[in-house]
């Protein structure tokens, strides 16, 4: 069961181990590695007339949902399986330690058993992930 939601889980993307120590911003405060994308390189990048939030909202629904839930709780059908539990995305007190840098890192390496999407996801779409997530504490 867990190979299974490991494989099939956050979208079917291999999963990696990262550390949230490092990523890109998505509040357009510069990150301080120069080779992070920024928003201003990955919101620039999202089609005219395409807000980011809404871009953001479908690829966590297609890719994310399965395992942190719908509205984000951590309480996805595959998480059952997981160990540890998904994040929730929703605990404003932990969400709230998090730099983007470092939830925009998370995203794109993965950590644990989640995925990492950097491959997989257009910069744009990891930036419009990163911030729809990031809403979800507010």
């Amino acid at each position: 069961m867990i190979a299974g939601v490991l494989a099939f889980g956050c979208g079917g993307s291999k999963a990696g181990d990262g550390d949230a120590t490092t990523g890109a911003t998505t509040s357009g405060v510069p990150a301080t590695d120069p080779a992070v994308t920024t928003p201003s390189d990955t919101v620039a990048a999202t089609p005219v007339g395409a807000d980011p939030l809404v871009a953001g909202a479908k690829v966590y629904a297609s890719k994310c949902a399965l395992c942190h839930g719908p509205g984000g709780k951590g309480d996805g059908p595959a998480s059952k399986g997981l160990n540890p539990k998904p994040r929730d995305h929703t605990d404003k007190s932990y969400m709230s330690t998090l730099s983007d840098e470092a939830l925009l890192h998370s995203i794109r390496e993965g950590k644990g058993t989640m995925p990492a999407w950097g491959k997989v996801l257009k910069p744009e779409e990891l930036s419009a992930v990163a911030m729809f997530v990031r809403s979800l504490s507010k």
